[in-house]
């Protein structure tokens, strides 16, 4: 059996995101043998070696900004003032309680028994050279240390020292450590890309790859909010399942088997209505190839109108939905009046609308959204 390599990328406060993919994971039975990370994500990673997966899930519902910076203790402008320049001064914010939370997490041992080859990256500035280092490469009691070195986001957090050297992020160098992974001897791999800031060199390993990532942003890179990691945690868990092929959607998540209710509900009278409104208004095909272009690259063309508009309404995309529920939500976040302005576009055999082609050719999304107001509206949901 291919040994499993999985690959968690930096990104600063997004890295919440990656918990999600664990989770997942294990309930799909891909157990990695391998996993390298650079900056938060091999943060992340220790823990997973060292199977404290719901004591990750535990630190990222809790941690704000405080945990893992120091801030001014008050937003008085000489207060203000002496942080900037300390921070100035020392090369970066202190993060000190960053540590006190590894230090708390972080069991040495415990990833040092496991059975997960583990590895990092980190750029050591005093040599002027990158460190791709295995665990067995790393001398005991020091991977604390170079947990954070691969975290110091220079210069927005202070370099990190040890023995007498400087090392700063591993994002300067490999922001995505496929290469580690095939060197600890995976085989196959899956990579989490949380859109972090860095280099994030080709993958020449040759290796199968299946890549995570979100349709959805993240949050800032260095804002740590409970909220927003609750949200990146449902969202790569539903991702994960995505990536396998075991779910419906783009954006938004639907169980495969409810493909059939799918069809019935939205896909087929939103084709129906489309026909009759492009018998008359051909134009408006090309009005609706821009809009779903702009939601962007979709897996499903014919579910791509109904998760645009679900997009554009609000709707919560960090959970499950049956096709019924999908469409009741867009339904409940898309007032009526907003698909009105198309009105002569929703009757049952629209003729020539000039003027709602026009509108629909400015706002195309819109156009889309009211079409499958239309679809759902005369498919006896409301």
């Amino acid at each position: 059996m291919a040994e499993k390599g999985l690959v968690l990328a930096g990104g600063g406060a997004r890295g919440s995101y990656q918990v999600g993919v664990y989770k997942a994971l294990e309930e799909l039975g891909w157990r990695p043998q391998v996993i390298t990370g650079t900056s938060v994500g091999c943060l992340n990673g220790a823990l997973f070696v060292q199977d404290s997966w719901q004591s990750a899930c535990d630190m990222w519902l809790s941690i704000d900004d405080s945990e893992v910076m120091r801030l001014p203790s008050s937003d008085h402008p000489a207060q203000v003032a002496e942080f900037l320049a300390d921070t100035v001064k020392n090369g970066g914010l202190d993060v000190a309680p960053l540590e006190q939370l590894v230090d708390r997490m972080l069991d040495e041992q415990a990833v040092r028994r496991a059975p997960i080859r583990f590895g990092l990256v980190t750029v050591n500035l005093t040599d002027r050279c990158p460190e791709e280092l295995a665990l067995e490469e790393i001398p005991q009691g020091q991977l604390k240390s170079y947990l954070l070195a691969s975290a110091s986001f220079f210069p927005g957090f202070r370099p990190r020292d040890i023995d007498g050297k400087t090392f700063i992020d591993g994002g300067y160098t490999d922001n995505m450590p496929t290469a580690l992974a095939a060197r600890l001897g995976a085989q196959e791999l899956i990579c989490v890309d949380v859109d972090g800031v860095g280099i994030q060199r080709r993958n020449t390993t040759g290796l199968p790859t299946l890549t995570i990532q979100s349709h959805w942003p993240m949050g800032p890179l260095m804002r740590f909010d409970p909220q927003q990691a609750r949200r990146n945690i449902a969202l790569c868990y539903w991702d994960t399942y995505r990536a396998f092929d075991k779910v419906l959607g783009t954006a938004y998540t639907l169980p495969a088997a409810e493909q059939a209710a799918l069809n019935r509900v939205f896909t087929a009278p939103y084709a129906a209505h489309m026909r009759r409104v492009l018998r008359t208004n051909p134009p408006l095909a090309l009005t609706e190839g821009l809009a779903v272009e702009r939601f962007g690259p979709t897996r499903s063309h014919e579910l791509a109108p109904l998760e645009l508009a679900c997009e554009l309404a609000g709707v919560n995309p960090a959970r499950s939905y049956t096709a019924q529920e999908l469409a009741a939500a867009f339904l409940e976040h898309w007032p009526a009046q907003k698909a009105l302005r198309f009105e002569a576009l929703l009757e049952e055999e629209p003729a020539l609308a000039l003027k709602e082609a026009a509108l629909a050719a400015a706002q195309p999304a819109e156009f889309v959204a009211a079409m499958v107001w239309r679809a759902l509206t005369g498919s006896g949901l409301c």
